[in-house]
């Protein structure tokens, strides 16, 4: 099907839909995304394909914070009809300024899960989890350097 999307118009093959049931926190109105390559790597875009306006960056969160943990509510294993782990993807958002990109900053308190098998996708909000909606990317990846140096240090 061809959708006009803030990305430009493209064509997308029905399978590659995933639909949040419930929408996005701030976007409820809108269930049906894609998630697409924009050439930026590892950087991936959540596309709506019911308004051409929205499309929002996205990240595998363990790419910026290697220590990072998701804790899926069992509701959330239901309602997304998780069976296997190894079919989920999960997601966080990030907020890229125009003016200084290098300010980008990740939410990690709010992830994306999508079950590939379903396609269907919650965000969830991980409350008590510690981690916040604003993390620098670029300081949790200096962090998780230096997990990665400290743990190739004890192993060797």
């Amino acid at each position: 099907m061809k959708v006009k999307t803030k990305l430009g118009e493209m064509e997308i093959e029905e399978d590659k839909l995933i639909t949040f049931e419930e929408g996005i926190p701030g976007l409820e109105d809108l269930r049906k995304f894609v998630i697409i390559s924009n050439g930026s790597d590892p950087i991936m875009w959540l596309v709506s394909v019911e308004d051409e306006n929205v499309a929002l960056p996205v990240i595998n969160p363990w790419l910026v914070r290697v220590d990072y943990t998701v804790d899926v509510p069992k509701d959330v294993t239901e309602d997304l009809e998780i069976d296997n782990k190894d079919d989920v993807q999960v997601w966080a958002i990030l907020v890229i300024p125009h003016d200084n990109p290098e300010n980008m900053t990740i939410n990690l308190m709010a992830p994306i899960l999508v079950n590939t098998k379903t396609k269907k996708a919650k965000q969830i909000i991980m409350e008590d989890s510690g981690y916040g909606i604003r993390h620098l990317v670029k300081e949790e990846l200096e962090r998780s350097k230096k997990i990665s140096e400290k743990v190739s240090a004890d192993v060797g």
